[in-house]
């Protein structure tokens, strides 16, 4: 890690711990919406690398996108994630007086966590009485939180070790339906934080359940690229883009 993005994370650790929603907008209020949840295991937000970027390579394409920053460590406890990201799109409907009937989140690791959840009906949208995304981006995403196979860091605190009820809601693969949002995901080979499991058992679920579903793997790449930039994975955005207008 050179010493720019060490000194980027550091001060994500040290970021207010609160919800925050930050606006890349175009001059089109009927466009798309976008909104992005960076990844960094509940333990920070890492909107320099998964956030920022991100939000403006969208606006460059003609949406209006966020970048949410979500509550984290103690405060990122079921159901506290997945409220974040319901106040994210009732401030885009109501503060920024955007139209929910075409957006997308676009969640990286464990961001992509509470994005996936967020899909899920019962827990996500439909609880808060929003209107289902009509793509999730999951970009390396945890999906479950299963010793084993999960990260360990998402699980410890999204659940905690105790929370049974917690721990079953965050294995987002068991609550998978025909209802569930089209997903687009994405996963390095070389992966050495999420495993590859988790978006296999995703796949799988929403192949089962016949959800529109585009799945990339890309060679020698790893964890925590954001947009992808110098690495085989840079036209992913372009090919999500694609699948959303296609679907």
């Amino acid at each position: 890690m050179d010493l720019l993005v060490w000194h980027k994370y550091n001060k994500e650790l040290l970021h207010e711990n609160a919800y925050e929603l930050t606006p890349y907008l175009v001059e089109d209020k009927n466009a798309p919406v976008v909104v992005v949840c960076p990844g960094g295991g509940y333990r920070m937000v890492c909107t320099f690398r998964e956030g920022h970027p991100v939000a403006k390579f969208f606006q460059e394409q003609g949406y209006n996108a966020f970048v949410l920053r979500y509550r984290i460590k103690d405060k990122a406890h079921y159901p506290h994630p997945v409220e974040d990201i319901a106040h994210a799109l009732h401030d885009v409907k109501d503060q920024y007086k955007l139209s929910l009937d075409n957006y997308s989140l676009c969640g990286f690791s464990a961001g992509g966590h509470m994005c996936a959840l967020f899909g899920v009906e019962e827990y996500g949208y439909g609880k808060y009485s929003l209107p289902k995304p009509n793509l999730l981006m999951l970009v390396y995403p945890v999906i479950s939180l299963e010793k084993k196979i999960t990260h360990r860091t998402t699980r410890k605190y999204f659940a905690g070790e105790k929370d049974k009820d917690a721990l079953e809601i965050g294995n987002i693969y068991h609550h998978v339906s025909s209802n569930y949002p089209k997903t687009f995901i994405w996963r390095g080979d070389i992966d050495r934080s999420v495993k590859h499991v988790n978006s296999d058992l995703m796949i799988d679920e929403l192949i089962k359940h016949d959800v529109p579903v585009k799945y990339i793997k890309y060679g020698k790449v790893g964890h925590g690229v954001g947009l992808g930039e110098k690495t085989i994975a840079k036209n992913w955005p372009y090919e999500a883009i694609k699948f959303w207008k296609e679907n």
